[in-house]
């Protein structure tokens, strides 16, 4: 596709950029302006807050030493802005907004680049007019960062790869290698935002070897290029690789996280394609670690390395998929329609939900399925040429790199820079198919061919996008947003909004599981047993293989006197989660109430394997040891509770200390 020649009547390029950046502008200012007002501006939930409280340990010297088990350029940049104004979620958000202006300006020069201004201009307006752009930008999130860095590796490549005419045509030995050089950086960079774009550091080479139309002319001197692009790309990631090995004393690339996330997405506890931690694993950042360590180190008999455990559940789902190949199949379709579709899938915050918020994302702005549909026809029409033909691979493989593991918008959104070029070219495109003819003396047809081939190619790739996926009408992500809300207002000592808060979420979706285990548990504490038992009755019915909410209808059970019903409930949560000894201790308290002391016993052995150091759990178990008559084995643990600094029962003491029992008598 080749730009009309310009006339003098048109509006000069710079001019309609700059209208397409105010228009922008207006729209993210707005946005702020309007979402300043909500609950969630300053309270960042699940990983905004976890990305927030690590910023902060960096900030005051406090950050762990261990491998990194998410990506770690957000956080760190946070940081940096917390260092330079303080905690101050304006200074992010104002960040995040230049950000988005600078990818307006990448995105046109992309589009330029491989087609002409024309599509640069419609390109830049669809990302201006993107709304998930928008929502994620005012979001104490790393998605706007991973947006800007792949959309400037992206431009990068894209500088590399298309041959460019020069003023100066002097000798300048070093200028051709640099840009390859700042390529390799952008990917690096972008890789610890979203580490599956690392996954395109050996095609980045390879097509600059490809490229025959590069500057460089001779193949020496594109293999150098193609060298200095991976130096770019080592540069970036060899620091972190080695604090991390150092750290784990065996290597680690970039985190720790790959095999619990592909276990995440392909397990028999998943069902839907998106994120379903397993029943082991609470799914909060502060948890899913820990978590998902624990119970590899306990399968596997022996305690697991950071690379370990990733490695464990990197073999667990291949494992899974192989021996499951009809529901891998399944599940890798519905993956598949979830990418692929108009639907955002919410995560820790929804965009549907938000727009109460915001006039701006309640405006019918640009969706992902237009975009697709636009962008998916100049892929089959114009992908012609290395260029081009890269930023469709690119788009496709981060596709499938998301979809091998499990979908969420914000796990999506990085591609869109390689896809908005292609939708901007089609516009012009279409213009210029209403003056075709085929030859410049037949008559103009009522309605061009090619135009007809391209609408039908948009429309049936929109199409593709309005596959039926079910999600509540909005419902169940309203009240999971309400939920993150409330669990933010009970962190924060506030219980009355909490309370408030929880009871809206279940009036938007009644029986939504998370919503009434937590209430449940609010309930039970405040002395509300009743409704308690309800709320927890109606979550475990919405998940049934939660074993938190079995532990506290255990709880309710045994405050009721029905210790069969207890131990029933108690038991379950241990199958769920059999490497959290707080569910165990439970249960052995339960069995001990029901004279059952050699089960209690088993569940006390396992207990000490999985936490030698618990001093409560030592002492509980010198008490179950005592009532079983073993009164030496009692004596030992009972001093090891001591001397691991935990409360000692004096009656108890007293007791062992007499070196007598009655074998009618118990503790």
């Amino acid at each position: 596709m080749k730009a009309r020649p310009r006339t003098a009547g048109r509006v000069p390029h710079w001019l309609l950029f700059g209208l397409v950046l105010a228009l922008a502008l207006g729209l993210r200012v707005a946005n702020l302006a309007d979402i300043s007002n909500s609950p969630f501006f300053t309270r960042p939930v699940i990983d905004g807050q976890a990305y927030d409280t690590w910023a902060m340990a960096i900030v005051q010297g406090k950050a762990p030493a261990a491998p990194f088990y998410q990506d770690p350029l957000y956080p760190y940049s946070l940081a940096l802005i917390y260092s330079i104004f303080g905690h101050s979620y304006w200074a992010v958000y104002l960040f995040q907004l230049g950000l988005a202006l600078v990818l307006l300006l990448l995105v046109y020069d992309t589009a330029r680049l491989l087609f002409d201004w024309r599509a640069g201009i419609a390109a830049a307006a669809m990302a201006a007019l993107y709304r998930p752009f928008i929502f994620y930008e005012s979001q104490i999130e790393k998605t706007a960062l991973a947006v800007f860095l792949t959309a400037l590796f992206l431009w990068l490549l894209v500088r590399s790869l298309v041959p460019r005419s020069s003023p100066n045509p002097g000798p300048r030995p070093l200028t051709p290698f640099l840009w390859p050089l700042a390529t390799g950086l952008a990917l690096g960079l972008a890789a610890l935002t979203r580490a599956n774009t690392l996954l395109f550091a050996p095609f980045l080479p390879l097509v600059l070897l490809l490229n025959r139309q590069s500057p460089i002319v001779n193949r020496q001197s594109r293999l150098v290029a193609a060298l200095f692009s991976v130096l770019g790309v080592l540069v970036v990631i060899a620091p972190v690789s080695i604090r991390n090995s150092i750290l784990a004393r065996e290597f680690t690339l970039t985190t720790a996280q790959a095999g619990q996330n592909l276990y995440i997405g392909n397990s028999q506890y998943n069902t839907t394609g998106q994120y379903q931690a397993p029943p082991w694993v609470r799914p909060n950042p502060e948890f899913e670690q820990p978590d998902f360590a624990e119970y590899a180190s306990k399968t596997a008999g022996r305690t697991l390395s950071p690379a370990g455990v990733s490695r464990f559940y990197t073999r667990a789902a291949l494992g899974w998929a192989t021996n499951h190949a009809r529901d891998f199949t399944k599940l890798l379709w519905r993956k598949t329609v979830l990418y692929f579709n108009n639907f955002e899938v919410p995560d820790n915050q929804d965009i549907y939900f938000f727009a109460r918020y915001s006039w701006v994302l309640r405006l019918p702005l640009l969706s992902f399925g237009l975009v697709f549909g636009l962008g998916l026809a100049a892929m089959v029409l114009l992908a012609r040429g290395l260029a081009r033909l890269s930023m469709t691979v690119f788009f496709f493989g981060y596709a499938a790199s998301v979809i091998v593991f499990f979908v969420f918008s914000r796990y999506r959104i990085p591609a869109l820079p390689a896809l908005l070029p292609f939708a901007g070219a089609m516009l012009p495109w279409l213009a210029d198919s209403v003056r075709t003819r085929p030859s410049p003396r037949a008559p103009r047809p009522a309605f061009p061919a090619r135009l007809a081939g391209g609408l039908a190619l948009i429309l049936a790739a929109f199409a593709l996008t309005l596959y039926p996926v079910h999600h509540g009408s909005g419902k169940t992500e309203a009240a999971q947003s309400l939920t993150n809300l409330a669990a933010m207002y009970y962190h924060e000592g506030d219980t009355a909004k909490a309370v408030a808060t929880y009871e809206e979420a279940l009036r938007t979706q009644p029986g939504h599981g998370e919503t009434s285990r937590n209430l449940g548990i609010i309930m039970l504490g405040h002395g509300s047993v009743d409704r308690a038992f309800g709320l927890l009755t109606d979550a475990a019915r919405a998940d049934p293989s939660n074993p938190t909410t079995h532990v506290y209808l255990g709880r309710i059970y045994q405050r009721q006197g029905r210790l069969e019903a207890a131990y029933t409930e108690f038991r379950q949560a241990v199958g769920f989660a059999p490497g959290r000894v707080e569910f165990r201790f439970e249960l052995a308290t339960a069995l001990q109430e029901l004279d059952n002391y050699s089960q209690a016993l088993a569940q006390y052995d396992t207990m000490i394997q999985l936490a030698p150091d618990n001093p409560v759990v030592r002492h509980n178990f010198a008490v179950c040891l005592y009532n079983m008559g073993r009164i030496d084995d009692a004596r030992v643990q009972l001093e090891a509770a001591r001397r691991l600094g935990g409360p000692v029962n004096p009656r108890f003491d007293s007791l062992l200390r007499t070196n007598l029992r009655s074998p009618a008598r118990r503790f």
